[in-house]
């Protein structure tokens, strides 16, 4: 058996691997979305770490599926993919896993998309806060470099003590 002929079932226990693995993001995303509503700071930052890493393993497994269609003489976008699992080379299965896949990615979009906007909706109030609290400030900072006040609030003459 030639390599080209078993790129089919690479390609079919690739797309296995990456709709596992979008689904995980996607439910990684909407527990973000969740701590988020809750403003859950501590379960925000151990999510940060979990969808880096599955968003490495989803660039890795899109790379090797698009590297089994171009070896199999397709293109190795979706278009590619379409035409391939159309000649019917593949089981079935892997044709639903392919249509999983599309829809758990288009969910998850929908939710990173919400998640951006409740990030930019919590900066805008963090930079509304930070505003008020500047606003008696004429120099506009409340702290300089070294973390010590820039307003000062003695006269300018300091105690001698002796």
């Amino acid at each position: 058996m030639s390599q080209i002929d078993l790129y089919p079932s690479k390609l079919s226990e690739c797309l296995l691997e990456e709709l596992s693995t979008m689904s995980l993001l996607a439910d990684l995303l909407k527990t973000e979305e969740t701590a988020l509503v809750a403003a859950d700071v501590a379960t925000l930052n151990n999510l940060t770490q979990a969808k880096s890493q599955q968003l490495a393993a989803l660039s890795s497994l899109e790379k090797k599926r698009q590297s089994y269609l171009t070896h199999m003489g397709y293109s190795n976008d979706a278009k590619g993919m379409q035409d391939f699992l159309a000649t019917g080379k593949i089981e079935p299965a892997s044709s639903e896993n392919w249509i999983k896949l599309l829809q758990i990615s288009a969910s998850a979009k929908e939710t990173n998309r919400t998640n951006g906007l409740l990030i930019n909706r919590q900066i805008s109030k963090n930079q509304g806060a930070l505003n008020i609290l500047q606003q008696n400030n004429p120099a506009g900072a409340m702290y300089g470099p070294n973390g010590q006040s820039t307003n000062k609030s003695s006269s300018g003459r300091g105690f001698i003590i002796g």
